[in-house]
């Protein structure tokens, strides 16, 4: 990691990496997906096969999302010494796992996957850090498609959350908007090949997406031999 990188997480909470990740490893990505979808390998195609798979079976999209997180190139990605060298630099953990991956979706009306403020530290308060990997796979990420926004700064400091269930969906660990006005809200706009690396106590949450069409994301997350045996998010039943 450069010196900037460096000192941009630290004052930031965050850092964005740009052509950072192997765009062959992506179109990797794409041909799992079409194959579990029965689709073309077109990013068009494979969205729109996702979103009719989220409006008609609830449980098999979850796995889908979940079963994506395991695959050869996905992994391939979180391995790559880009990607893996920064993170050991930035934690300085002898033994570092990679606790879980997925596939995100941002679709404006499924309000059931969308998260509110909120600081990965909630879900994992055992860990002593816990490392997201973030990155778009089929279209370039912006604050027109519901991009991710994070609070710059906030990461200092940890704030006050209500737990919400949402039923089929994803738990928040709501923070309350007044609680972060005096941060800077920064929109990761990100093309293919982009990625975010965020500490768990950076505030973060899914941003509104205005393009009419869903956008989709992947995360990685790595933590020390402590923190590996936390689960990440799950939808409530």
């Amino acid at each position: 990691m450069t010196d900037a990188d460096l000192i941009s997480y630290k004052q930031d909470g965050f850092v964005i990496l740009r052509d950072v990740i192997n765009k062959d490893l992506i179109m990797d990505v794409r041909s799992y997906a079409a194959e579990f979808l029965k689709c073309d390998v077109a990013p068009s195609s494979i969205i729109e096969a996702m979103g009719k798979l989220e409006d008609r079976e609830k449980t098999f999209f979850y796995e889908f999302c979940s079963r994506m997180g395991q695959v050869p190139p996905i992994l391939r990605i979180a391995m790559m010494p880009e990607i893996f060298n920064r993170i050991s630099e930035i934690t300085s953990f002898k033994n570092i796992h990679i606790m879980n991956s997925g596939v995100f979706f941002n679709k404006e009306e499924v309000k059931r996957l969308q998260y509110h403020w909120h600081q990965e530290q909630a879900y994992y308060p055992n860990a002593e850090e816990v490392i997201t990997l973030w990155y778009p796979w089929l279209t370039p990420v912006n604050a027109q498609n519901g991009t991710m926004v994070m609070a710059r700064g906030g990461h200092k400091k940890i704030f006050e959350n209500e737990r919400e269930n949402v039923v089929g969906g994803l738990t928040q660990m709501r923070i309350q908007d007044d609680d972060l006005g005096e941060f800077e809200k920064v929109h990761c706009d990100l093309n293919i090949g982009d990625a975010v690396l965020f500490t768990f106590m950076s505030p973060h949450k899914t941003g509104h997406n205005q393009s009419g069409a869903p956008r989709t994301t992947i995360i990685t997350r790595y933590s020390n031999e402590v923190g590996k045996f936390n689960n990440g998010w799950k939808p409530n039943k």
